[in-house]
């Protein structure tokens, strides 16, 4: 009863109720261990143990057993002091030890407390209740002390090994601390950021930022990290002041990456909405640029004066210009007309080599290397591939108001895998570069933005560039630029490398045969909802021989076709009209008229037939405005086609 009334006490001294523990008692006196043992064998339930009397013995049975508590006794048959110890310890770092002390032992023995063991006893001076409140007690405080070791060594290894950086700096925000992340945000080793300024990293600018977290006690923020190479890092920052007196701690996301796929998602919503506007726009401003042309070709026709002629000329002049501002708006949109087919890029360069000449001034000295074999092909047309060349040669001759060099390089590359510009493939490079002002990075950013322009007012449109980046893009390819100001900027084109053989370059349009005059006596259906445009037309037509039938929408057209009994050789119609739409009106007329060829004509591009269903392979296709000369040979072509 007195033994059990003893471990209800040191139960309740230590704040639990004491388990089985396994107890490993090396001693080689044999009556110091039969006394342990007598005080131990009366709580038996409570205990079990085994008794050696070398540390050899000691050694091999921690091999195979884990004991909670060893009773160590420092001088064995085998084994003498202090080396005693630090062989059990480093056998069992992770069981409690409790060493039993001859009286002059006793210094030893304190040693011992100090280097890990948990408490020591002084033989012949412990009874039962002590020995069991000490073995207790050994447990309990290495189980707290590996509990903490525990603790310690996730929160390192959390610390250490965490993907955002951590650091903890005192009040004035030198490092005291900082992981492995931390160092490459800032790009330095971690262990060498230590006593370093936390404000040699985000400047000085942001240090009065920085004392009002620490202030305000916690917060949410980010900062400009500018890395020990120079370069900058944004990063979203969490800030906890006082976690230990004087210590705040920072939590760094890096999100640079994310903000960079942001501004490209933004960018592409960007101008995928002035897109789908400029297309829209096109349509209504196409149409009334449709009626101004012909009606200023009518008026240059029929004029007998030459000032009459002129005014003509000058109205027709404004129009194409007109013309070609909406066909930038739409390659921007990446809604231009396209007729993409397998292109030689070094063909392409020859026959505007010229007129990239003419336009670079005298005091620019112009490159141009193209790969000579093994280029390969691209799919691409060749008007906007041009229309690209043009427009990047142009803005490196400004960019060099004092001289330079403008070079234009075209040749074969390959992506690796784990490129992080350029997908993996094989590609054609388009690359153009100049020697000029360069740009930062504030207007890099920029320069594909719809109207933005570095140029003096009046100078530039600001669709330069962003033409460029719609072209590229609607061709699959992709575009990087490079640029350092005042070294210069270098554009890069990339677009995929067709996978046929060289001989499908050699493929050749199909012959058109040479048309002596552009009138005839077919009978053409005009269909247009635009009044103005169709009236024009159909005047126009007729005074070129032809047959005109003109109607204002579809079903107009249809109700005309149903009563006409002679053939209709052509049919001319707009796409987006009330009632009855091109679609269904081109759908009708291939049922009951096969032979009817068509032509097809909007504001819109033909994008706006793919979107209506309208095959171009079997379609001709005109975007207004247009003039009645390209009209004539489009119908000549259409017709004469026909007969071949």
């Amino acid at each position: 009863m007195a033994l059990n009334s003893d471990i209800k006490e040191v139960s309740q001294m230590m704040g639990r109720r004491p388990e089985t523990l396994n107890i490993l008692l090396v001693e080689d006196s044999v009556m110091d261990a039969r006394f342990i043992t007598g005080l131990l064998k009366g709580s038996a339930s409570g205990f079990k143990w085994r008794h050696v009397v070398q540390l050899a013995e000691a050694l091999s049975l921690l091999k195979s057993i884990r004991f909670d508590i060893i009773l160590l006794d420092l001088n064995l048959e085998d084994s003498f002091g202090h080396e005693t110890f630090a062989r059990i310890l480093s056998a069992a770092p992770s069981t409690a030890i409790l060493v039993l002390s001859a009286s002059d032992d006793e210094e030893l023995a304190i040693r011992t407390v100090r280097e890990g063991a948990q408490d020591y006893l002084v033989k012949g001076s412990f009874d039962r209740r002590l020995l069991l409140r000490s073995i207790h007690y050994a447990y309990e405080r290495k189980q707290s002390e590996e509990a903490l070791r525990q603790s310690e060594a996730t929160v390192r290894s959390i610390f250490e090994n965490s993907l955002d950086g951590i650091i903890i700096t005192e009040n004035q925000g030198f490092f005291m601390e900082a992981n492995s992340a931390a160092g490459t945000i800032t790009g330095l080793p971690h262990d060498a950021l230590k006593g370093r300024s936390l404000f040699d990293f985000l400047g000085q600018e942001q240090e009065n930022e920085w004392r009002t977290l620490r202030d305000s006690g916690s917060g949410r923020t980010r900062f400009r990290v500018r890395r020990n190479d120079g370069a900058k890092r944004l990063v979203e920052c969490g800030f906890s002041a006082n976690i230990l007196p004087g210590c705040h701690l920072m939590v760094l996301h890096d999100i640079t990456e994310q903000q960079d796929l942001e501004e490209r998602l933004r960018q592409s919503q960007k101008m995928e909405a002035v897109g789908r506007l400029a297309g829209g726009v096109a349509h209504d401003f196409n149409n009334l640029l449709g009626v101004i042309t012909v009606y200023a070709e009518q008026l240059h026709l029929s004029a007998v004066e030459p000032q009459q002629r002129l005014r003509a000329e000058k109205i027709m002049n404004a129009t194409d210009r007109a013309a070609a501002l909406t066909k930038q708006l739409l390659a921007f949109g990446r809604r231009q007309v396209l007729s993409p087919k397998l292109l030689d890029l070094a063909m392409a360069m020859a026959d505007i080599t010229n007129m990239v000449e003419s336009m670079v001034e005298a005091d620019v000295q112009l490159k141009i290397r193209v790969q000579e074999e093994g280029l390969g092909l691209v799919y691409a047309d060749q008007g906007q591939i041009e229309q690209v060349i043009l427009n990047l040669a142009i803005n490196g001759r400004d960019a060099m108001s004092a001289g330079g060099v403008l070079s234009i390089e075209i040749k074969s590359y390959t992506s690796p895998e784990g490129s992080s510009e350029i997908p993996p493939g094989e590609y054609v490079l388009l690359s153009v570069a100049d020697t000029g002002v360069g740009m930062d990075d504030e207007t890099k950013a920029l320069i594909f933005e719809p109207f933005f322009t570095t140029k003096e007012m009046g100078k530039g449109t600001g669709l330069g560039l962003a033409t460029v980046y719609g072209i590229v893009k609607q061709s699959n390819g992709h575009i990087t630029v490079h640029s350092e100001k005042g070294v210069g900027s270098t554009f890069n084109i990339y677009l995929p490398r067709a996978a046929v053989t060289e001989s499908a370059g050699a493929m050749t349009p199909k012959h058109v045969p040479e048309r002596i005059s552009l009138t005839g006596t077919e009978t053409i259906l005009l269909v247009d909802d635009e009044n103005d445009l169709r009236n024009a037309t159909a005047e126009y037509l007729a005074g070129c021989g032809y047959k005109v039938l003109d109607a204002r929408d579809g079903r107009e057209a249809i109700e005309l076709s149903g009563k006409l009994e002679g053939n209709i050789d052509l049919l001319i119609s707009d796409i987006v009209m009330p009632n009855v739409n091109g679609r269904t009106l081109v759908n009708h007329m291939r049922e009951t008229r096969p032979t009817t060829r068509v032509l097809l004509i909007s504001g819109y591009t033909d994008d706006a037939i793919i979107r209506h269903g309208i095959f171009l392979e079997n379609a001709a296709f005109l975007q207004k405005p247009f003039t009645f000369q390209l009209l004539s040979l489009k119908i000549r072509a259409l017709l004469d086609e026909r007969t071949q």
